[in-house]
């Protein structure tokens, strides 16, 4: 690869239905391509067999759509980034770049549209207000919760035959798991604060479409720097990580994808911040609880933001053998 314009010498297509492509590197294992459309925007394609399709849902980002294609004549499937707004052309060969960095020297095929996708994921996370520095503790605390339950609720249940596909949460998804027709939106609580979830959209408490939807809390406490109380965020990614090993070995690398999708890194370090587990609280949003939905929002009001009481979802808390029990019902049905 070279810093020049990779699309420059590549004329679209005459055919509604081809890419003009070149191959990224000649060197690399898997088939990597600079392509143009018929309608003249920039692609990177990956190239791959049916049989490695993405193992979860695609990211969006501004400007760029991502798509899968249909099998060509070869019977091949490919990976595409199509850049829609062309003012961005040298950002968007930034993040080409750094895709086929990442993903070209793949041990296999599958891990390489794996890495493709997690790196995908990565630069959606920062081009929508992340940054290049670690999770804030605010999203420290949300991945923690989510890894949690996935831990030590989804992956237990027996029924379920792909666990990790349940997880939306980091794919900016209304519900954080989704099984059958039951969710789950997790919170975590910060210990010491009051007694307030925030919910960040009229969808999340939303039980249109679902049979029955939970919110789940975990209370948290931040350690100080110097201590060796609790865990970091690390220890819980490598937890659950382990947990997805056991039940699965397939699924990590859809499990490695999602991680970015959350914005978490391996290489960066946590050790300054460190989190004790509290009291774990689960409520059924059942008839009467107190949440904002889309029903309920006059004409032109989204996105809307809000916080909820956990005092006055008492009425409603349920257990966690609850859950487990309608949840195995819903995995069943799947």
């Amino acid at each position: 690869m070279t810093s020049d314009d990779p699309w420059a010498d590549l004329a679209p297509p005459s055919s509604v239905d081809a890419v003009s492509a070149r191959r990224v590197d000649s060197d690399l294992p898997w088939g990597f391509f600079w392509g143009v459309s018929p309608d003249n925007h920039c692609l990177l394609l990956l190239r791959h067999s049916p049989d490695n399709p993405p193992l979860s849902r695609l990211p969006r980002l501004r400007g760029v759509e991502m798509y899968e294609s249909q099998g060509d004549e070869h019977g091949l499937r490919a990976l595409v980034l199509q850049l829609e707004d062309r003012a961005q052309r040298e950002i968007f060969q930034r993040l080409c770049v750094d895709i086929v960095t990442s993903a070209g020297r793949a041990p296999t095929e599958r891990e390489a549209v794996e890495a493709f996708l997690a790196r995908t994921w990565r630069w959606h996370h920062l081009l929508r207000g992340g940054s290049d520095s670690r999770l804030s503790l605010e999203e420290q605390e949300g991945l923690i919760g989510e890894l949690i339950v996935l831990s030590r609720i989804v992956l237990k249940l027996p029924a379920l035959s792909a666990p990790i596909s349940a997880w939306h949460g980091p794919t900016g998804a209304p519900k954080d798991f989704e099984i059958g027709r039951v969710c789950i939106e997790v919170k975590a609580h910060r210990g010491g604060a009051t007694p307030f979830v925030e919910i960040h959209s009229e969808h999340q408490l939303d039980r249109a479409g679902v049979g029955a939807l939970f919110l789940y809390v975990v209370n948290l406490t931040q350690q100080q720097a110097a201590s060796e109380v609790g865990l970091t965020v690390t220890d819980y990614a490598l937890s659950a990580r382990q947990a997805v090993a056991v039940r699965d070995a397939g699924a990590v690398e859809a499990f490695e994808t999602l991680l970015a999708a959350a914005g978490f890194r391996w290489e960066d370090d946590y050790s300054d911040t460190r989190w004790v587990e509290g009291e774990h609280q689960a409520f059924a949003v059942d008839q009467g609880f107190p949440a904002i939905i889309a029903a309920s929002c006059p004409a032109g009001v989204s996105k809307v933001r809000y916080s909820l009481s956990l005092t006055q979802c008492a009425p409603h808390r349920v257990t966690t053998e609850t859950i487990v029990a309608t949840l195995t019902g819903g995995a069943s049905a799947t």
